[in-house]
């Protein structure tokens, strides 16, 4: 299995195809073969391995091949593996790495080529170079700023702030059994009053999908239930049966078992939400400052807005 050509814009189909015929196919690697003038580096005895001295921590200049002299490195690898599709990053290291140094050689030899005839002075290769330095350096300021306003403790002082301004929100837990009938509802109470148990009742009798847990429904906000239900509901009550209410859905019996503020959710369950927000403040307030700081000066003479779809216009270049 090739490995795919490593670009942020897809390849026509005719040179993805040539690509795909390079000698750094999976299958070689797993073979023990070698493409073009790679070499694999010998493996080192078993009893050698158990006595070595742990690798040095990798860098991202670390050589893993040279090519006529010029030096393909760990950084470029790990790049190129980046930029995998979700497919590839889930082949083993052991056989990813050497297909990928494969393919790093191969571009490379292609890229002297190209450059030999020219392809570098193209406007095409002038616009990637361009707007690939433009796309890093633009992710790496956002990713900065991003960090600098998610730290640990501006984290904390936002769910402080925000645990500060919760109204707790009171809860009730209770259970219900829904029926079609109010006569059916009224003959269940009257059950339950002569001594029949509720759970029970709700898994003979109940309509919907919490019969199978004796109608329990769990821990409730008013807002989450129908007006109706949870009129009734938040005014029962405890332990004692309520109803026959009537709702869009039939009738109900309730049964409430617990009061309750709502729990204040704790600092981990909120971390991500927290740092989603400040994320989003951080880049919004960044670009604002950088936007009016500039002039920017739309085009009177642009295109229609259709010539966006014009990849012709990039064939040749």
């Amino acid at each position: 299995m090739p490995l795919p050509v490593l670009r942020r814009a897809a390849a026509p189909a005719a040179i993805a195809a040539a690509l795909a015929l390079a000698p750094f196919a999976l299958s070689a690697q797993t073979s023990g073969q070698t493409s073009g003038q790679t070499t694999a580096p010998a493996e080192a005895p078993a009893d050698a391995a158990a006595t070595a001295e742990p690798a040095p921590e990798p860098s991202i200049s670390d050589v893993l091949a040279t090519v006529n002299g010029h030096e393909i490195t760990l950084g470029q690898i790990i790049l190129m593996r980046a930029n995998l599709p979700q497919q590839y990053q889930q082949i083993p290291d052991a056989q990813l790495l050497p297909a990928l140094v494969d393919q790093a050689v191969t571009q490379y030899l292609l890229s002297l080529e190209a450059a030999e005839e020219g392809y570098g002075d193209s406007p095409l290769a002038k616009l990637r170079a361009e707007l690939d330095k433009q796309s890093y350096l633009a992710e790496a300021k956002m990713r900065d700023m991003v960090a600098e306003a998610t730290t640990d403790e501006k984290l904390q002082a936002a769910y402080e702030a925000q645990i500060a301004s919760i109204e707790p929100a009171q809860e009730i837990r209770a259970s219900h059994i829904l029926v079609p009938e109010k006569e059916t509802a009224e003959q269940i109470k009257a059950d339950i009053a002569a001594g029949a148990d509720f759970a029970e009742k709700a898994k003979e009798f109940g309509t919907d999908g919490t019969k199978d847990r004796g109608g329990d429904l769990g821990w409730f906000e008013k807002g989450q239930m129908v007006p109706e239900f949870a009129d009734a509901a938040f005014a029962a009550e405890e332990n004692v049966v309520t109803g026959p209410v009537e709702t869009q859905f039939g009738w109900h019996l309730i049964l409430v078992t617990g009061h309750r503020d709502q729990p204040v959710p704790t600092f981990e369950e909120s971390r991500e939400e927290l740092a989603q927000g400040l994320a989003a403040e951080a880049a919004q307030a960044a670009v604002a400052e950088i936007r009016d700081g500039a002039e920017v000066v739309l085009s009177e003479d642009a295109p229609a807005p259709g010539a966006i779809r014009r990849d012709d216009l990039l064939t040749g270049n």
